[in-house]
């Protein structure tokens, strides 16, 4: 019996053994397919050379491709881009659709073909030239090896279809130099109006690139290097028989003008086949050689523009403060193109500006630095004037320039600083900061930098000026030159800060240098105003004093502003009108 029961406990005691032994010796995993290698070869490659399509790899990571035995492979990653519009689409079954058998080169993604995914999918090609479309939706650069495959890089997921596409119409853009020849090598940028990216396009030695597209609506931009379809803002439409530019009327008045320049750049141009009988359609576009432009003339049209600029609100002075034929009860007609004006030189301004800073270099920047100069003086005009600047009102409008030009003196050089600091102090006068405008005065004062001048309104450059030097060609009083900083300002200022204070003794100390240094007669404070006679700023001064101006039609308060142009307010509904018009 002994025995027995010995024999039974060597035979489960062996039992044990054999199991132990089973869980410390699993078996062994199978190799890794074909197919899978290849996946791991192509994650590995794209997390190296593309993390923009970094979210496609994370899925493709947890993709079960263990039974895939194809050796070779397309692959589609989709960028990171608008990943969000995408998750309900892109995942690890979904995924599959943009994974291939076998191996295409670009040249064998030809028009008309098909492919077939992984997950047995059908997925249609389509070609012009280059630009190759896997259902609908274009390949990105060219092929990236992995291994045994390929890669391409797509925008978007994949749409499945349930048939080739069939484009609806087919747009021939035609790109022309001014004369007539064609233009060759012309890129061409072409969206949909669902937004799907077409191209890029480039233009052949015809000058013509044709866009198949599904949507009514076609946008594009079209660029080369070292031309452009733009002249100084005005889009070309060609060259009369002199060879002078022809330009668009954008917005179909008849007459081209400012109005009719091109508000960003690069100009995209827009077609809507809902308006036409036909399904294909050829576009002209022009495009000129740029010209190498220079600091000097950027300079020399900015200079130009401010001219206009400075001599119209020489002009406007002259009618306001001095002109006996003007009549306040007619202001409107004259606030609204001055109004126009100013924004448009502005607008310019900010274009120039643009211009000198891109080409990078000492002396642009140094020319950037003059005309932020420019852009805060016209600023504090229009402020003098209406009292308010777009695109804020009253305080709002007041705070940014007072910001703007307190950051700008930071970085000026000294002449430019002492200018910006006198544009500060005139802000701060007339915002109603006395002391600050005051410590500004002193500032430029203190200085010694410049001397006052009697003939200075009649001499292109003097002691005197703080920034100006521009000709007045149309010969109102006040100068041959418009100054529209002057040392004799600073003086005012100061002489009126501290009247408002209470200091009439200060006050009256800096009108005596005024009235030694111009010969003048009397103590009203008009007599000192009109020292400003040609600058352009006299006009807020007579606010700030309270005093009458003796002009037909005047009424006070009401004309110590100017009006704001109707069309201003309809069009900006933070704007509010001056009071009493």
């Amino acid at each position: 019996m002994k025995t027995f029961t010995y024999y039974l406990a060597s035979i489960f005691a062996l039992c044990i053994l054999h199991a132990c032994s089973d869980e410390e010796s699993p078996s062994p995993q199978p190799p890794p397919s074909k197919g899978q290698e290849e996946v791991q070869t192509i994650v590995k490659v794209l997390k190296e050379s593309k993390p923009q399509v970094s979210q496609f790899v994370e899925i493709l990571e947890k993709t079960n491709v263990a039974d895939l035995q194809e050796s070779q492979l397309t692959v589609f990653a989709v960028k990171n881009a608008n990943a969000a519009s995408r998750t309900e689409k892109l995942d690890t079954a979904s995924i599959k659709n943009h994974i291939i058998k076998g191996r295409y080169t670009k040249n064998e993604l030809t028009e008309g073909s098909t492919l077939t995914s992984i997950s047995n999918e059908t997925l249609y090609v389509t070609r012009e030239e280059d630009n190759i479309q896997i259902n609908g939706i274009q390949i990105e650069g060219e092929a990236i090896p992995a291994g045994n495959s390929y890669v391409y890089v797509v925008p978007e997921a994949f749409p499945m279809l349930d048939g080739p596409i069939v484009s609806l119409h087919e747009t021939t853009i035609l790109v022309l130099l001014p004369t007539g020849e064609p233009l060759e090598g012309v890129t061409i940028e072409a969206q949909e109006g669902n937004g799907t990216v077409l191209g890029p396009f480039t233009t052949d030695e015809n000058g013509a690139a044709i866009i198949s597209h599904q949507n009514d609506t076609l946008t594009y931009v079209i660029s080369k290097e070292d031309y452009s379809n733009l002249s100084d803002g005005f889009l070309i439409e060609g060259a009369d028989a002199n060879g002078n530019l022809i330009f668009t009327d954008l917005n179909g008045d008849g007459v081209i003008n400012v109005n009719d320049k091109v508000n960003s750049e690069p100009y995209r141009y827009y077609l809507n086949y809902r308006n036409l009988a036909e399904n294909s359609v050829t576009k002209i576009c022009y495009m000129t050689k740029t010209e190498e432009v220079s600091v000097a003339d950027i300079q020399n049209k900015w200079n130009e523009e401010l001219g206009i600029y400075l001599t119209q609100v020489k002009n406007l002075e002259y009618s306001l403060l001095y002109d006996t034929y003007f009549d306040y009860n007619m202001v409107e007609y004259t606030s609204s193109p001055f109004w126009e004006l100013a924004y448009q030189t502005l607008e310019n301004g900010k274009k120039y500006l643009d211009q000198v800073t891109s080409l990078n270099t000492s002396e642009g920047w140094a020319a950037s630095w003059d005309m932020t100069v420019d852009y805060g003086m016209i600023q504090n005009q229009l402020l003098g004037y209406y009292g308010k600047i777009m695109p804020n009102d009253n305080e709002a409008s007041q705070d940014w320039l007072l910001y703007y030009l307190t950051d700008l003196i930071s970085s000026s050089t000294e002449k430019r600083q002492l200018a910006t600091r006198a544009l500060l102090g005139k802000t701060y006068l007339i915002s109603g900061y006395y002391q600050e405008a005051l410590q500004q005065c002193q500032y430029i004062l203190d200085s010694n930098a410049f001397s006052l001048d009697p003939e200075a309104t009649n001499l292109s450059d003097s002691q005197e000026v703080l920034w100006g030097g521009y000709k007045d060609n149309f010969g109102n009083p006040g100068g041959s030159y418009i100054h529209p900083v002057l040392l004799r300002e600073v003086y005012l200022m100061a002489a009126i800060a501290y009247s408002l204070i209470g200091n009439e003794m200060q006050a009256t100390e800096i009108k005596n240098q005024l009235k030694e240094a111009f010969s003048l007669n009397g103590t009203d404070w008009a007599e000192y105003i009109q020292l400003l006679q040609g600058t352009g700023g006299a006009y807020p001064y007579y606010r700030l004093l309270n005093i009458p101006i003796e002009q037909t039609g005047f009424s006070s308060p009401t004309n110590y502003y100017l009006p704001i142009p109707a069309e201003i307010l309809n069009n900006n509904p933070d704007m509010t009108q001056n009071p009493g018009y």
